[in-house]
């Protein structure tokens, strides 16, 4: 399980919430600094919701198109990176899925499986993928780099990593356990923009 990567990493936000209960209905608005912008959420249980985002009126929002294969969304878990730009995460039944949104330029991601970190500054992602730990633009989902180590014998890529954040410096720090010995190994990496 990935522990927290830095201290700056955001952490989800509750929303304002009616009604509660896993069985229960419930709606929720996750609301931006942008004005009159946000997400909303419209749940009959916490694993039977829509989800969509709204400009000016939080009653008509353009709602998420769930994953192919997956019927109905659960209840989201909403972070908001930047003022203006969140990722909307659903643990799924065929595993965690992400959608970014970029308030400003009324941008929507198609939705992502296992995102493991985001840099919303160059628009980048990290995602297990595999074997490997794939960067990718969030948006067009164009590959940057593709980072193969020794994980740790019988782990996933997702469970030897034990944290990952994107850098300042456009570095990415990556924590993990290697080989069948699982040592503890952190390496700082160079990341691209585009894709080479």
């Amino acid at each position: 399980m990935l522990s927290a990567a830095a201290a700056a990493t955001p952490q989800p936000v509750a929303g304002d919430c009616a009604g509660a209960g896993p069985e229960q209905p419930s709606r929720c608005i996750y609301r931006a600094a942008f004005p009159s912008t946000g997400l909303v959420s419209h749940c009959r249980t916490d694993r039977d919701c829509q989800v969509g985002y709204y400009y000016g009126d939080p009653e008509k929002p353009v709602w998420l198109e769930p994953p192919p294969g997956i019927a109905t969304l659960p209840r989201p878990e909403v972070i908001w990176h930047e003022a203006a730009f969140a990722e909307v995460r659903f643990d799924t039944s065929s595993g965690p899925v992400s959608y970014f949104f970029e308030a400003k330029r009324r941008l929507l991601s198609r939705p992502q499986p296992d995102v493991l970190a985001a840099d919303t500054h160059r628009h980048l992602m990290a995602q297990a993928a595999g074997r490997a730990l794939v960067v990718r633009q969030i948006f067009s989902g164009r590959e940057v780099l593709r980072i193969e180590r020794d994980w740790a014998s019988g782990s996933s890529v997702r469970a030897a990593i034990t944290a990952v954040h994107f850098d300042p410096d456009t570095r990415m720090t990556i924590s993990y356990l290697r080989g069948a010995a699982r040592e503890a190994v952190t390496e700082r990496i160079s990341v691209p923009g585009v894709p080479r």
